[in-house]
C-alpha cells in the first residue's frame, strides 16, 4: 500500500530510529489518545498545536506503519552534525524560513504523491501561551489547496514527566474551493482561521485533570 513504511523501503538507519522511537514513547510518554483516532488509509496532512519537540514523534509513533513527514526548521535542520543526520533519518523536510523558500511545499507535494502523509504545525513555532493558539500561517493551506489531501486537526496538551502525553486528533477535513481568481490574501487567511479553530475545538476532548 502507498504510504507504508514497508512501501517506502527506510534504510538500515531510518528503521532504527522509528524502532527506538516508538519503545521510548512506550515507556516514556505512555501517550493516551481522547476521542477517536481516524484512521489513515492515504496522503493527509497533519494540522496541530506545537508545545514540545515530542508532538510530530507521537503522531509519527501513533501512525506507525505510515510514513510520516514532519516540517522543521532549517536552522534547527542545519544546526550541526548531530541534528542535520537525526532530522534526515526522521523524514523531515527542512523549511527555510529566512530566505522565504518554497522548495519545502515541493518537497511535502512529492511526499503526498507518493502517498505519505505531512506533519506541520501553522503556529510556526513552538507555542508558549498557555492553552491559546497562535494565529496560523498560511502554508498549510496552500499545501492542501494544490494536493487535494485532507487536514487532519491535532490538540497537543503540554507534557509532564511523569504524566502521560494526552491529545485528541479530530476528524480529516478539506480546505474550500479554491477562488476563480486563485489562493488570495484573504482567502487565505480565513482558511487558515477555519484551520484554527478546529484545532481549537478538540481541547474540550481532554479532561482537565492529568490523571489517566
Amino acid at each position: 500500500m502507498a504510504g507504508t513504511i514497508k512501501e517506502a523501503r527506510l534504510s538500515l538507519p531510518d528503521r532504527a530510529l522509528r524502532v527506538f522511537a516508538r519503545g521510548m514513547v512506550a515507556v516514556v510518554q505512555r501517550p493516551v489518545v481522547h476521542g477517536p483516532k481516524p484512521a489513515l488509509d492515504g496522503p493527509a496532512i497533519f494540522i496541530g498545536r506545537h508545545v514540545g519537540l515530542m508532538d510530530p514523534v507521537i503522531l509519527m509513533v501513533e501512525y506507525y506503519h505510515r510514513l510520516l513527514h514532519p516540517l522543521v526548521a532549517l536552522d534547527y535542520y542545519e544546526k550541526n552534525a548531530f541534528t542535520r543526520a537525526f532530522y534526515t533519518h526522521a523524514q523531515c523536510i527542512p523549511v527555510d524560513r529566512k530566505n522565504h523558500s518554497q522548495q519545502w511545499l515541493e518537497d511535502a507535494l512529492a511526499a503526498l504523491g507518493r502517498g505519505e502523509s505531512i506533519i506541520i504545525f501553522p503556529e510556526g513555532r513552538r507555542s508558549k501561551e498557555g492553552d491559546q493558539l497562535l494565529p496560523f500561517h498560511t502554508g498549510a493551506v496552500r499545501l492542501a489547496a494544490l494536493s487535494g489531501a485532507p487536514l487532519i486537526p491535532v490538540w497537543n496538551e503540554r507534557w509532564h514527566f511523569p504524566k502521560p502525553y494526552r491529545l485528541a486528533i479530530g476528524e480529516p477535513f478539506h480546505v474550500g474551493a479554491v477562488p476563480e481568481g486563485g489562493m488570495d490574501r484573504e482567502w487565505l487567511h480565513e482558511e487558515a482561521e477555519i484551520m484554527r479553530e478546529k484545532v481549537a475545538a478538540l481541547r474540550q476532548r481532554i479532561p482537565l485533570s492529568q490523571d489517566r
